[in-house]
């Protein structure tokens, strides 16, 4: 494909404007012919970088990327007026003179903070009808509240409605809309963005820079190798909320522990000021680092710093450092809540309540008690995390599967923002005709689990099985296409569910499970215990069972699992159940079980297979709704 990246920010900018060059040279060694159109390099300082020279044109290209410049108004202080000025320049500049010297692109992808990057995307599709992808990288206008601009709040306040109508007018004129944070994702929704476009697309880390490889500074540093060292880098901003980890340092001053300050930010001379007056002595300020320098910082680091002052956006927002730390192999501690305190949560890091000091000196104390050795295992742990989520490879996959899909599509103009209730496509019913489709779905969600392994046509009798049964709990989420893609299936009587299947089904099933026997002979004994699955449910028990759960890979994060949840949880409370229970892998599975906790199920117990597979087993009161789901 021919592909477009519209941004205002790309390298050699550092931080987060390396992010969209992350995507972009992913593509490139893709096969993909990649056209940037961006301004000239000026972040974070405000000043042109050198050798770059601004001019009305520029073309270059860069590790196999076409990139055209135009020019812009360079800003980035903490003047409302001037970044409006930064801001409007670029987007008009890249409209009137980019958009026209651009080839013809098969899609457009913009990366939308500012939302005067609708001048570019609409020129674009105005002018040759080019599909496109607007990725939500900061929600506006909320975000302008927490930028520490000054008149921020007055601008908002003048001007939130015609801020509100702009961002719907981006949202309902692009192909899809994707965002980096799952919050984000329901407060789309709850504007009115259709929810089939929506696609969780996270941020990855640039791997160039953020890896395990760095070689530790301590000597350099003067550090001793008994001291345990905290980083933080990154803007020194008041959205940061970095005050609170001076004095939290303060309050572990006899600890072995040592604070690293790296960056530069509109709140560095008041945090400096702020350790000078406590006297604190194990805290340093480094500065700002070249990115060159972030890689050996991280591995000097026995532990990295995110935090969020909190603000309304708080809970959705997801700092770039967070992929970063990850990425290093580092271990986290998170003053913050939302969604970085769920990633950093999985990944087995500390947690503090942001804005609250006691709570981080506490964390710190954690952290140093726990020593050394530990924190780089739990660093090994971030790594790990990092590559099942948020890796380059896997998030250019889902970019470069949407973008492939949207190509070629009609310009939506027309298209209307709907209310999520008009949006949502869930039903409590499966037809014999979808059991197909289900198994595929499955298969792609669950491609190494047992059920997949057994192949498509043993999934297909499984599925049926649901169907027409009064048993069985059943929610479904639809596409705009009525295809599946997200299903739960359960029943409020589990006790022999498969012996019933196997004898309705007799034929059907029994070819497929004789196919999948011959194919896996040692799946036999499973297959027979099967049959007289009771579904773990105590004996006496009016417990619905939840058999199976599965969300197509790329729809999730989006929602569609935690609606499919509270709407199965509804339909066996309406099939008289009160109580529900369910059974997931205990080990190498955070991120589901933490997803069920979320949603309201409690452990119960652990079990154990004959196999020897060790599972969790959650139950949950159906008279209870879950604190995500009603939000």
């Amino acid at each position: 494909m021919r592909i477009g990246i519209f941004t205002q920010w790309y390298d050699p900018e550092p931080g987060p404007a390396r992010l969209m060059g992350v995507l972009a040279r992913e593509l490139a060694a893709r096969g993909h012919e990649v056209h940037v159109l961006t301004g000239f390099p000026n972040y974070p300082s405000g000043r042109i970088q050198p050798p770059y020279k601004q001019r009305v044109l520029m073309r270059e290209v860069i590790d196999g990327v076409h990139v055209t410049r135009v020019p812009l108004y360079m800003n980035h202080d903490r003047s409302s007026i001037r970044r409006i000025l930064n801001y409007l320049s670029f987007g008009v500049s890249s409209a009137a003179i980019g958009v026209p010297r651009l080839p013809k692109l098969d899609v457009v992808w913009v990366n939308y903070s500012p939302i005067t990057l609708a001048f570019p995307m609409w020129a674009q599709q105005l002018g040759r009808g080019t599909p496109t992808v607007c990725e939500v990288a900061d929600l506006w206008p909320d975000t302008v509240l927490v930028s520490g601009l000054s008149g921020a709040g007055a601008l908002v306040r003048l001007g939130g409605r015609v801020l509100n109508a702009w961002c719907n007018a981006m949202y309902r004129s692009a192909d899809a809309v994707t965002y980096i944070s799952p919050s984000v994702g329901a407060i789309l929704a709850d504007r009115g963005v259709d929810s089939r476009r929506l696609h969780f697309i996270p941020k990855p880390a640039d791997e160039q820079i953020f890896h395990s490889g760095g070689v530790s500074r301590r000597g350099s540093y003067g550090i001793s190798d008994s001291t345990t060292v905290l980083v933080y880098a990154g803007a020194l901003g008041e959205a940061q909320g970095l005050d609170t980890l001076i004095d939290a340092a303060a309050r572990v001053a006899d600890e072995d522990f040592l604070v690293l300050l790296a960056g530069s930010g509109t709140h560095e001379e008041a945090l400096r000021a702020r350790a000078s007056e406590l006297g604190v002595t194990n805290v340093r300020f480094l500065g700002r680092l070249s990115h060159t320098e972030m890689t050996d910082l991280y591995a000097t680091a026995d532990l990295a710093y995110i935090s969020l002052a909190s603000h309304p956006l708080s809970n959705a927002t997801m700092p770039s450092k967070t992929q970063a730390i990850l990425a290093s192999g580092t271990a986290a501690l998170v003053a913050a809540e939302g969604d970085v305190a769920d990633v950093i949560t999985a990944a087995s890091g500390f947690t503090a309540a942001p804005g609250d000091v006691e709570s981080i000196a506490d964390a710190i104390r954690r952290a140093v008690s726990s020593g050394r050795p530990v924190l780089a295992e739990l660093g090994q742990r971030s790594r790990q995390a990092y590559d099942e989520r948020f890796s380059v490879a896997r998030t250019t996959d889902t970019a470069e599967a949407l973008l492939s899909r949207i190509a070629g599509a009609k310009r939506p103009w027309n298209r209307r923002l709907r209310p999520t209730s008009e949006a949502s496509r869930l039903g409590e019913s499966i037809k014999h005709s979808d059991a197909r489709a289900l198994a595929r779905l499955h298969r792609r969600a669950f491609p190494d689990f047992f059920l997949s392994q057994l192949g498509e046509s043993f999934l297909v009798q499984f599925y049926r099985g649901y169907v027409n049964d009064p048993t069985a709990v059943v929610a479904v989420e639809r596409d705009h296409r009525g295809e599946p893609i997200g299903v739960v299936v359960g029943s409020t009587e589990p006790e022999g569910f498969f012996g019933r299947l196997l004898r309705r089904r007799l034929l059907g099933f029994g070819l497929a499970a004789a196919g999948a026997a011959l194919r896996r002979p040692a799946a036999i004994p499973r297959l027979l215990r099967a049959i007289r699955y009771r579904g773990d449910t105590p004996s006496g028990s009016d417990g619905a069972l939840l058999s199976s759960i599965c969300v197509d890979p790329e729809a999730r994060a989006g929602g569609v699992g935690s609606r499919l949840l509270s709407a199965w949880a509804a339909r066996a409370r309406e099939l008289g159940a009160t109580s529900a229970y369910l059974l997931t892998d205990a080990h190498e599975n955070e991120a589901v079980n933490s997803f069920y906790v979320r949603n309201g199920w409690v452990l119960r117990d652990t079990v154990t297979t004959p196999e020897g597979r060790v599972l969790n087993r959650y139950a949950r009161q159906l008279d209870e709704t879950p604190k995500d789901a009603a939000r």
